[in-house]
């Protein structure tokens, strides 16, 4: 929302991932994309800031994220292909 209205996209990029680590502590470990930090991204189709932009692969740790198996994709599947009126 803050891109949105003015802040530069570097800067809201970092607002939802460096800026939190560092707060809580861990921008040791977290945060950014380097050598030593954890493996925890989403590779996506555009820019990540688009509400548009779908996620395509999750890793956390280093380890791939099943997106089709949680609460939400499946209510949306389930409402999705309920009967249209």
């Amino acid at each position: 929302m803050a891109a949105a209205f003015g802040l530069p996209k570097e800067e809201a990029l970092k607002a939802v991932t460096l800026y939190p680590a560092e707060i809580l502590g861990l921008g040791a470990a977290l945060g950014s994309i380097e050598v030593g930090k954890s493996a925890s991204l989403i590779l996506t189709d555009g820019d990540p800031l688009e509400i548009r932009t779908k996620i395509l692969a999750e890793y956390i740790d280093g380890r791939p994220v099943n997106l089709n198996n949680n609460k939400h994709y499946k209510l949306y599947e389930k409402y999705n292909n309920r009967p249209k009126f």
